[in-house]
């Protein structure tokens, strides 16, 4: 399960009073995922994901949200962040950064066919084009100095056929 940290209801009522997205309806961690606490949250004014960011800090986030405004300002279909009433895209929940996103219609794909890879394509496309002006450079997180120090953690989960 992708919910590695709860959020109780008191805890949800209290951060929801920095935005002005209405009361929860419904509020549910979601399965899948590997990285970060993911909930699908409904509240009186539409559906969202709240996020709280297990690897992510404070510092490196504003990139990943910043762009992800950018993109959707330029209507790729995208997670929006939703601003805080302080104009913030993210706070503080359970002691990590997190943030509430707009929500996107669909499913996973798990036998995906050509045209899905036609449309994939078309969609990076169109977002590589949207994100040709946004100001901002971070290096890559997972970069060859990344890799070199998680592949070794990795190798002891895997077969030797997984392994070569």
């Amino acid at each position: 399960m992708a919910v590695f940290i709860a959020v109780t209801d008191s805890q949800l009522t209290d951060w929801l009073q920095h935005y002005e997205l209405g009361e929860a309806a419904d509020f549910r961690g979601i399965a899948s995922g590997i990285e970060n606490s993911n909930f699908f949250l409904t509240t009186t004014r539409g559906g969202y994901v709240l996020t709280i960011f297990e690897n992510l800090t404070a510092t490196q986030l504003p990139f990943y949200l910043d762009l992800m405004r950018h993109l959707a300002s330029h209507a790729v279909p995208v997670l929006d962040p939703m601003p805080r009433r302080d104009g913030a895209l993210f706070g503080t929940l359970n002691g990590k950064p997190a943030a509430i996103v707009t929500k996107l219609d669909g499913a996973p794909e798990l036998a995906p066919g050509a045209l899905h890879c036609i449309e994939v394509g078309q969609m990076l496309a169109r977002l590589h084009l949207a994100g040709r002006d946004f100001p901002t450079y971070q290096p890559n997180l997972r970069s060859l100095a990344w890799w070199q120090k998680s592949v070794p953690a990795v190798l002891s989960h895997l077969s030797d056929a997984q392994a070569n």
